[in-house]
């Protein structure tokens, strides 16, 4: 297992300073006004993240725009969060953990021109993009 602490730091500051995004507590959670960024970051040998439920119903409980924005080591992976929950967050299919809680597993594959992140529990796959620093700035900078 790597470290948590650490890798949760890796490209903060482009959140946080870039972005203007304030974080929610010391979760993967990041605002600014009704944008919602959940960004997991991902810097372990085996490229695997998970999501919690805790996080994906404070996005529920507001009008927000979310965007999921995997810190794929240095890379930036960009897919809007509504689409990806429908698609790979089945409310049957999770992983209870007394630390954890709720949430789900998932692994991250390179492919051809794009990415795939497969459920580790359903083994869905769901295509997602690498953006630049410059095209994350021009997506995300007008919230």
């Amino acid at each position: 297992m790597g470290n948590v602490t650490t890798s949760s730091k890796v490209n903060k500051i482009v959140l946080t300073l870039d972005l203007k995004l304030r974080q929610y507590s010391n979760t993967t959670i990041y605002t600014k006004g009704n944008l919602f960024v959940l960004s997991p970051s991902v810097q372990n040998a085996h490229s695997w993240f998970d999501i919690r439920k805790v996080n994906l119903d404070r996005f529920h409980q507001k009008s927000y725009t979310g965007y999921l924005l995997i810190r794929y080591f240095d890379k930036f992976l960009l897919t809007e969060l509504e689409s990806f929950t429908k698609q790979m967050t089945p409310s049957a299919k999770y992983v209870n953990s007394p630390k954890t809680g709720t949430h789900w597993k998932f692994l991250i594959r390179p492919s051809l021109h794009t990415y795939q992140i497969i459920n580790q529990q359903t083994k869905h796959t769901y295509s997602i993009n690498e953006v630049s620093h410059a095209e994350l700035l021009k997506m995300l900078s007008s919230y």
